[in-house]
């Protein structure tokens, strides 16, 4: 009996269009699209613009307590004094003194001081605010050292709160000497000079500080301080009730005892120095307003960033803040 050959199989390939669910699937990406373009706008918008476009670098000016149609301005200076602060401070000066209706500033510091030229561009701002006619009075909060206090040397009144330290009127250049321990690990620093130049490596960590160095060093410091001196001494000439000698010696007080030599005008707390900058101004209920920054869409993202992935990195900028000789008017607690 013969057998009949197996079925021959053959495999067709179906092809399926469906046109109406591929519009669907392009339709839902470009929907997608457009709602996150429209979501990225309404953030940024949110972020940087309130009645309007404004450039990147343009301050935005907030009510912090409604008043009359005059207006007070409360500037911070909050934490070490260096360039980063003197280029936001100086940016809200400027925007103060060209709105008419600003009349005084209330000057907030809480501050140990910092960079002996940082302290002095914010102290020449302050000057020139008050040459155009604004009126500045100084509310110090739990510390107005150093060159947070050269800065508020500006003030025409100055008031401390009850637990404010204030003074260390003073100059110093922080450091550190490491030559002893490089060589007990084999290392011998070396530096290499034009002829001339003898005084070249004088402060550095790598170098020794001979009696010599130290000498140099200090009338250097000694120029600074006379610089900070007689600032005092220019703005609180009607007021101490020692000699400059007897507080200009990096000493600090606490604010009744610093009442008491006439390094502050008055114990009081941030309400009254706006009640002075308002009697000074010659206005009353003032409305009281500061200026910032508002963050870019950019600024928000690189901070969640950092945030997320904290890093240390150790760059050659850090290494070099870290061995320069830095003159500053600085509390060190």
């Amino acid at each position: 009996m013969s057998q009949s050959p197996p079925p021959t199989v053959v495999y067709q390939t179906v092809t399926t269009k469906h046109p109406v669910w591929k519009a669907f699937l392009i339709l839902l990406l470009l929907l997608s699209l457009a709602a996150n373009a429209a979501l990225l706008m309404a953030l940024t918008g949110a972020l940087s613009i309130r009645g309007g476009w404004r450039p990147a670098n343009q301050l935005e000016k907030r009510v912090i307590r409604q008043g009359s149609a005059d207006q007070i301005a409360l500037v911070h200076i909050t934490g070490l004094v260096d360039g980063s602060m003197v280029k936001s401070v100086t940016q809200q000066l400027r925007a103060i003194d060209h709105d008419t209706t600003i009349k005084a500033v209330v000057l907030r510091v809480d501050s140990p001081g910092g960079g002996v030229t940082d302290s002095d561009e914010i102290y020449h701002a302050l000057q020139k605010l008050r040459s155009d006619g604004k009126s500045l009075v100084v509310s110090m909060g739990s510390l107005d050292a150093s060159g947070g206090y050269y800065i508020s040397m500006a003030g025409q009144e100055l008031f401390a709160e009850p637990t404010t330290i204030v003074g260390s009127i003073g100059v110093m250049m922080p450091g550190f000497q490491i030559t002893d321990l490089m060589r007990k690990i084999g290392i011998q620093p070396e530096f290499l000079t034009s002829s001339a130049a003898v005084w070249k490596e004088a402060g550095s960590p790598f170098s020794d500080y001979t009696p010599a160095v130290k000498t140099y060093l200090i009338d250097m410091l000694n120029i600074d301080a006379a610089r900070f001196i007689n600032i005092v001494k220019t703005s609180r000439s009607t007021h101490l009730k020692v000699p400059i000698s007897q507080v200009a010696n990096g000493k600090i007080w606490a604010a009744s005892a610093a009442l008491k030599l006439g390094l502050v005008d008055h114990i009081g707390y941030l309400s009254a120095a706006y009640h002075a900058a308002a009697k000074l101004a010659g206005i009353y209920n003032p409305t009281v307003v500061e200026f910032h920054k508002p963050p870019s869409l950019l600024d928000l993202i690189s901070s969640q960033s950092a945030a997320a992935k904290p890093e240390m990195q150790l760059s050659p900028h850090l290494l070099y803040d870290l061995v320069k000789p830095r003159v500053e008017y600085l509390y060190l607690q």
